[in-house]
Order: structure tokens, then C-alpha cells, then sequence
């Protein structure tokens, strides 16, 4: 391990004058080891998104909205200093760093279409390769079983999927394509494995020849390099956004002629064929199933309970329904200040034991064979104030504007997160977070091109998943979120073609919290028709008090 101090110090021994630290290894995602998380390492910080610029005598850690508050808490200030920003670190750099700096990175963690953005809009600054790997090796070395998705659960072929990325790879006149994104080589191949907790991706790259040839390379990358041997002179496909520096270093190397063309299995995977359609169907039931069950039980047994039983508990009810594998990431269940960070999760040091008057943020999902789940509710814990009522509606309200949208085909992500927030400024509140984002089939729970964002520029497609979850918070009181997923379906006939939002999600919002007032009637025949929808698609797999509490927090308000 590598302290703040250490890496400070060896920046004098290699004349640097700072080193740009992202949580990424090799594979560029999200989905990293904690022993290869290296901001949480030199830093504390423990969220999924983050970038740090270690100068000789301070720290820089730029973070989003989401982490704002976290941040802070997990970071020494004396030692670092937390920026919150939506700026990249070469815009954050272009923006803040005026003198002329040398920037030392490491190329295996930072993507081609990155170093080529420093290279053009920074080049009063010099970037250099961390040829010593002063951090140490990014990507730990696990044992890791790998298994198939049979084809019940995928709907098609690896084979099928291979002969798409051959005609993608005729149409373009290319000799063979990169795949560097772990899960569109998952999604390839129908494989998965269980190296990463709650994400059952396979963390390789693929290299698929126009024949149909399929090279992976899973730990041993001298085993790339040997193979790189073999395409000298050739052309090969590869995502600049989502491929490491260092590969085009080895392409070069080697004569391979590089042609950035965006990874068409993206697009391929987001929307889904008929057999992972199902798939979240059913999942989405047994989900609703194991939640309303715990539901039921947190009503009679809240008064005894901290955060961290709750996430044992409801992983338990969940363990019970048929084709469970994991989690889809770790629970966030966060009682009243604790719900306030966006993406809290209780630890021993911070677990709180839930008392009369708040409300408890409670975001989890599951892995199944045939889907993955995620969906948040906010609980009222005893007697909540007429505050927390009222913005519980309101965000209810801003999970309406877009849960009831009909949109064109090809519409941009951003124009339904401008629905969720609106409907909130009108009382003066917003979050710090996306309003929606995609999800992978039995892969990962946040995946794209789709988003519901402000910055979301894909358009949506019909058969594509998303979550729909806006939110609001107030620091040391209290968080609320409200997220289903939905599938985008065609509507019935207009005078234009449109599409629109159908919930997978079956959950009941809780009516406790619900000002009546603040609902339009439109709004509120909404929630009823979900609600009714609710009870008749759960209802036969509950009984007793189980099915009592269902009715009764599905009727008609």
C-alpha cells in the first residue's frame, strides 16, 4: 500500500509535479477490487465515481453531487481538499491549473479519447507515463469461476451475438474489432463470473477477427501482446472512450492501424431481446415479492432495528426467491442525516438504530439469472413531520412527470430528466444525482448509452430498462429517492408514432407519506393504476398478513 505522504515523496524523485489518480483499473469501469481502489487507498474515500490529483504538498479530490457529503466525511481536510464539480480531470485542470505543470498517469487507467483531449486542449502541460508504477500494479490478480448464462436465461447465441460483430466489422472494412468494456464481452460470449461482488461480469477484453475468431484475454496480458504480434499491418476496431492508452502504445508498436468506431454492442445489449424482456418480468415479481414481505415485517419491528440488520434482513427475504444469485450492489439504507448522503452505506462506525419521527432511504436490488433488480423506497419510520410528508409527495410528483411521459422515438435522455426536476423547482428543491439510469441483464445494475440526465445524449429506444428515481435531500435531517425500473414500450396508436414508460418495478409507495393535497388527478390516477397493477401481478404469491398489508397499502387513495 501507498500512502498520500509516500506518493508526494516520490514525486520529487521523479521531477512530477503532480500524479492524476482515477479509481480505474485496466477495464476502465466502475467495478474495481477494493485492493485496487486506489483512492480509497490514499485518500478514505470509499464512493464509486472520483478522481484525484495528488500535487507535492496537497490533494485534490474532484467529486460529483452524489459524494459531496461523503467526501467531506471520509477525507482528512487538512490533507485534502474535496472539490465538487461535474469537470473531468483535464477540464477541471484546464480550468484551475495555470502554470506550466508535469502531470505523471498511468496509461493502462486512462482512456485514449482522455490523454488526446490533454494533448490537444492542454499542451502548455506535459503528460508523462508512469513507466515505474509508483502506485503499484492496478489490477490485482483473483481467482475467479467463470460460468455460462444458458441460453434459457441470454434469449440468444453467443454465436448469434459473435455474427453481428463480423457484419459490423464487413460494413466497416475491418479486419477485427477490440471489445474492452467487460460487459459487453460478457454480454458477447453469455459469460459471467463471480469475481466482483454483486457483479457478475467476466473482466476481459475480447478480440473478435472479421472470420468470427474470438481471442479473450482474461488475467494474462503478455498473452494480448502475443497475440497483437500476430495482426501486424492489419486494421482492428476499437472505442477510443472506453479503451487505455497503453493498448494504442502496443497497437502502434506494432503497425495495427487503429479505427475509432464506438462499440456497437452498447447499443446491442441496451435494448432488450424478448427472452431478457421476460426475464425482468418474472424477476421483478419474485423481487416484489421478497420486498413486500420485508416490508410488511420492518412495519412491526422498526422500533428494534439499526441500518445494518435491515440490509441482513432484507438480503434474507431476497435469498429465498428462485434464481437469486447476489445482490446488485450494496444496500444503501440510510436513516434520517444518514439518508441525506446520496449514497450511504451503513458500516459499523456509522450504523444508527432507527428512532420515532424520520424516515429511512432504503436502495437495494438483486442479481438473478434472468434479471437484475434495483429499486429504492423511503420509509416512514413512527410519526413523520408534515416536512417530510410533503416532500415525499414532491418527489413522488417529479417520479410521476416521467413514470407517466410519452416521448418520440430517439429522444434524448436529458429532456425526461427535465420533467423530474421541474416538477420539483416549483417548490424549490433539485438533487444532485441523474434522474435515470440503464441496466444490464443479470450484468451490471448502472449501464449504458441511456440516462436520465443532464447530460444524456442517447436516444431512447424501445425494449431499453432504465431507473426512473429523483430525489431530495437536506443535509443533517433527512433523504428521499423514489426509483423503479421501467421498460420502454411502444404506446397504442397515436396520430405519431411515441413511446412510453412500463413499470417493472411492484412495489407500493407508501401512502403514510403521501399529502393527498399536493397530487394532481391525474397524478393521482397514476399511482392508483400502479398500485392496482401492484396488487394484481404480486398479490397470488403472497398470503396471510403478508397479503393483508398488500391490500391495504395498495388502495385506492
Amino acid at each position: 500500500m501507498t500512502t498520500l505522504a509516500e506518493l508526494q515523496k516520490k514525486l520529487i524523485k521523479y521531477k512530477a509535479d503532480a500524479y492524476l489518480v482515477t479509481r480505474n483499473n485496466m477495464f476502465l469501469g466502475q467495478d474495481v477490487l477494493p485492493q485496487e481502489n486506489k483512492i480509497m487507498e490514499l485518500t478514505g474515500f470509499t464512493g464509486s465515481a472520483g478522481n484525484l490529483i495528488v500535487f507535492r504538498d496537497k490533494a485534490v479530490l474532484l467529486v460529483d453531487g452524489r459524494y459531496d457529503i461523503q467526501a467531506r466525511q471520509q477525507t482528512d481536510a487538512d490533507k485534502i481538499e474535496v472539490v465538487c464539480t461535474r469537470d473531468s480531470i483535464g477540464s477541471w485542470i484546464q480550468h484551475n491549473i495555470k502554470n506550466n505543470c508535469k502531470f505523471m498517469y498511468d496509461p493502462w487507467c486512462h482512456a485514449i479519447s482522455e490523454t488526446d483531449y490533454w494533448k490537444r486542449a492542454l499542451a502548455h502541460h506535459e503528460f508523462i507515463e508512469d513507466k515505474e508504477h509508483i502506485l503499484g500494479d492496478r489490477t490485482a490478480a483473483a481467482d475467479a469461476e467463470i460460468f455460462e448464462l444458458e441460453e434459457e436465461f441470454a434469449g440468444i447465441s453467443s454465436e448469434e451475438k459473435i455474427s453481428y460483430l463480423t457484419k459490423f466489422c464487413a460494413e466497416n472494412k475491418i479486419d477485427g474489432y477490440l471489445l474492452t468494456e467487460c460487459d459487453a464481452v460478457s454480454w458477447l460470449m453469455n459469460l459471467r463470473s463471480n469475481l466482483i461482488k454483486d457483479t457478475p461480469i467476466l473482466r476481459a477484453f475480447a478480440l473478435v477477427s472479421a472470420g468470427g475468431d474470438v481471442s479473450l484475454f482474461i488475467n494474462d496480458f503478455t498473452k494480448l501482446e502475443t497475440e497483437l504480434d500476430n495482426w501486424q499491418g492489419k486494421n482492428i476496431g476499437v472505442a477510443y472512450n472506453r479503451c487505455p492508452k497503453k493498448l494504442k502504445t502496443l497497437m502502434k508498436e506494432r503497425r495495427i492501424w487503429l479505427n475509432n468506431l464506438s462499440n456497437p454492442v452498447t447499443d446491442w445489449k441496451a435494448c432488450k431481446n424478448p427472452v431478457e424482456i421476460a426475464g425482468f418480468k418474472a424477476a421483478h415479481i419474485r423481487d416484489a415479492v421478497a420486498v413486500c414481505r420485508f416490508l410488511n415485517w420492518f412495519d412491526s419491528n422498526w422500533q428494534s432495528l439499526d441500518e445494518l440488520q435491515i440490509v441482513a434482513k432484507l438480503r434474507k427475504f431476497r435469498e429465498q426467491q428462485q434464481h437469486f444469485y447476489s445482490d446488485s450492489f450494496a444496500t444503501i439504507a440510510g436513516y434520517g442525516s444518514n439518508g441525506a448522503v446520496i449514497h450511504y452505506q451503513p458500516t459499523p462506525e456509522t450504523d444508527k438504530k432507527l428512532e420515532n419521527g424520520s424516515v429511512l432511504l432504503l436502495d437495494s436490488g438483486a442479481q438473478y439469472f434472468d434479471a437484475t433488480t434495483d429499486i429504492t423506497r423511503t420509509l416512514p419510520v413512527g410519526t413523520p413531520s408534515s416536512e417530510i410528508i410533503d416532500s415525499y409527495t414532491q418527489v413522488l410528483k417529479a417520479h410521476i412527470a416521467v413514470a407517466d411521459a410519452v416521448f418520440p422515438p430517439e429522444t434524448q435522455g436529458h429532456n425526461l430528466d427535465t420533467l423530474a426536476r421541474a416538477a420539483l423547482w416549483q417548490f424549490g428543491k433539485d438533487y444532485e444525482h441523474g434522474t435515470g439510469h440503464g441496466v444490464g441483464h443479470f450484468l451490471c445494475v448502472h449501464e449504458g448509452p441511456q440516462s436520465l440526465s443532464t447530460k444524456g445524449s442517447a436516444p431512447l429506444k424501445k425494449d431499453m430498462v432504465t431507473s426512473i428515481e429523483p430525489g431530495f435531500y437536506k443535509e443533517n435531517a433527512y433523504g428521499i429517492r423514489l426509483e423503479n425500473l421501467a421498460l420502454i414500450v411502444e404506446t397504442d396508436k397515436l396520430a405519431k408514432p411515441m413511446l412510453k414508460f412500463e413499470p417493472l418495478t411492484l412495489v407500493p409507495f407508501d401512502y403514510r407519506l403521501i399529502n393527498k393535497s399536493l397530487l394532481t388527478a391525474k397524478e393521482l390516477e397514476w399511482l392508483n393504476n400502479y398500485h392496482q397493477k401492484v396488487f394484481t401481478e404480486v398479490s397470488p404469491f403472497l398470503s396471510g398478513e403478508d397479503l393483508q398489508w398488500l391490500k391495504k397499502m395498495t388502495a385506492e387513495i
